[in-house]
């Protein structure tokens, strides 16, 4: 089954690639998901360099995994160090880090080692790292992530992509209605693309306008992926119900998360059920929101109506004059299954036009 499934994200990196040459839709594939046997949550990990960024690969494919869990389950994860070690040139202009390690975020697990701990449990090139991570019986359900953490060197790890999704099951005794959706994790990551050949085609691919939030001409520094692909495809037929977890991957890039002309049907936030603390309130309605680097939105979408073409976008998040840009963009399209839209270059998505009212992310009242 693992042979097939690696066999199927080849083909289907190889077709995205195709389909970035040609300017067309590409369908994403999701990554492979890694469950418990007996409690307990297998897997191995290697850090690799491909083709100049440092990646993740997973039984033989550049891809990080989703590992899903349950509360008391432990996480046993073997984690070796393959990049190569930095050249003298490479040293004498940035500093001479090649360290890698793995950080459990917004999991409430222990600090100290062999967990949760980012300060002494560090793998130069060749060495391996084994954790054993105790998820707690009474950990609350929903979507956290793994990334690089080696003080110094995370920015660039986690910027390259070594980053991936976690889930804590257990949604559906807040939300009973998500056990009959279909579901869809989306790690959205940002990429470098400054110093890339490609940057003016991707840029157009993704719909970035000419101006940034504040008029001026847009700087565009990076692009968001989806599950590692560039503007992909999302199969979802008219006003069907979808469970998606989005987390927001990125090493410094904000969202403001849209899906056009529908809602987002809000559940969980940052690992936390709505319903955890507001038990007669389990969802929330808003037609877009921010998530801030590191973020998770966990959601219901509905599919938008026969013969339209919606996107999931991300909107303009203005920092301010000393702030990165995180201009407006394309995340992915929505189509029907079987539909084969095609999206023309420079196409409008619909006389849709979003609203001005500020993005709704003020905290949970608690009692």
């Amino acid at each position: 089954m693992m042979n097939l499934t690696r066999r199927v994200l080849l083909i289907a990196a190889e077709i995205s690639l195709a389909v970035l040459s040609c300017a067309q839709i590409a369908e994403g594939p999701e990554p492979p998901q890694v469950r418990a046997t007996n409690h307990v949550v297998s897997l191995v990990l290697h850090a690799v360099n491909e083709n100049g960024r440092d990646a993740f690969r997973f039984e033989g494919a550049v891809v990080a995994p989703v590992i899903r869990a349950s509360p008391g389950d432990v996480l046993k994860i073997t984690y070796i160090n393959d990049l190569p070690p930095k050249s003298s040139e490479t040293c004498a202009v940035n500093p001479c880090m090649d360290m890698t390690n793995l950080h459990f975020h917004g999991l409430n697990v222990s600090p100290d080692a062999p967990q949760d701990d980012v300060l002494t449990m560090m793998a130069m090139p060749g060495q391996v790292l084994h954790y054993s991570v105790e998820i707690p019986r009474n950990h609350p359900p929903g979507l956290f992530w793994y990334h690089t953490h080696p003080h110094g060197e995370s920015h660039r790890q986690v910027l390259d992509g070594m980053s991936g999704a976690i889930i804590i099951e257990g949604m559906e005794r807040y939300v009973p209605e998500v056990r009959r959706l279909r579901e869809r994790i989306l790690v959205v990551r940002g990429r470098s693309i400054e110093h890339d050949p490609q940057a003016a085609d991707l840029s157009r691919q993704v719909e970035i306008p000419s101006k940034g939030c504040g008029g001026e001409a847009e700087k565009v520094e990076e692009i968001f992926t989806v599950n590692s692909a560039v503007r992909p495809r999302i199969e979802i037929a008219p006003k069907e119900r979808q469970f998606w977890r989005i987390v927001n991957a990125s090493a410094d890039r904000y969202l403001d998360l849209q899906v056009d002309g529908q809602t987002f049907e809000i559940v969980a936030l940052d690992g936390m059920p709505l319903a955890y603390h507001e038990p007669k309130s389990p969802k929330r309605t808003t037609n877009h929101l921010l998530v801030a680097p590191a973020g998770r939105l966990e959601a219901i979408v509905t599919g938008p109506p026969v013969g339209t073409h919606a996107a999931l976008r991300t909107r303009c998040v203005d920092t301010g004059p000393v702030g990165d840009p995180n201009p407006e963009m394309v995340l992915a399209d929505l189509v029907s299954p079987g539909s084969g839209l095609p999206r023309a270059d420079g196409m409008r998505h619909q006389a849709y036009t979003p609203d001005d009212r500020p993005p709704v992310y003020k905290p949970i009242d608690v009692d």
